[in-house]
């Protein structure tokens, strides 16, 4: 997979990436959940993010489309590391050790929405009251490049507007508090994970 593919993707993960950092942490503030996306812009198709133990185990498939180019993949975060692999090219994938470990160590403990907020105040974005967004009272940021809702810590909308850039992901069906299969956070054992620089 591309390297611009898991950015994008990781910004969507981004409180997820906490995960065995501290055993106090939750990245989301219900425990488990189903959440579909659909994104526009330069890429476009679908997501679907599967979640457990309050946000500590993600599993993300996405299939979508940029710059002509059709890419399917899942990207599951357990434990310290990150997991990409193509479910159509099974012999190799990546992995990524943790890129938020320094964010986490100099970040408050006791307010886990704070770890979102220093993130997108990386780019600019401030916080901006609130906002309704399918049928959720969610948190907004806002800054030059565009504006971020979140709703417990989940992503619930991203825009964002650059030159000759553009990135829109919002979510389209939320379920929560629901048993999710653990099979989808298994990492497969037939694939030799390359492991890549941290950030």
């Amino acid at each position: 997979m591309k390297k611009l593919y898991f950015l994008t993707i990781s910004l969507l993960l981004t409180l997820s990436e906490l995960s065995g950092q501290d055993g106090t942490l939750k990245p989301y503030s219900v425990k488990s959940g189903i959440v579909e996306y659909k994104y526009s812009g330069v890429k476009t198709g679908k997501g679907t993010l599967y979640f457990d133990d309050y946000g500590t185990k993600t599993a993300l498939f996405m299939d979508a489309v940029k710059d002509g180019e059709f890419s399917r993949g899942w990207v599951v975060t357990y434990g310290d590391y990150q997991y990409m692999w193509d479910p159509d090219n099974q012999g190799e994938g990546m992995k990524l050790k943790n890129p938020l470990a320094g964010w986490i160590a100099s970040a408050s403990k006791g307010d886990i929405e704070s770890f979102t907020e220093s993130m997108y105040a990386k780019m600019g974005m401030e916080k901006s009251g609130t906002e309704s967004f399918i049928g959720k009272e969610c948190k907004v940021l806002k800054g030059k490049m565009g504006k971020v809702l979140t709703w417990n810590g989940i992503l619930m909308l991203l825009d964002l507007k650059m030159t000759g850039y553009s990135s829109h992901e919002e979510v389209t069906t939320i379920k929560i508090n629901i048993p999710i299969d653990a099979k989808y956070f298994i990492i497969p054992g037939n694939i030799k994970f390359s492991e890549m620089p941290g950030f």
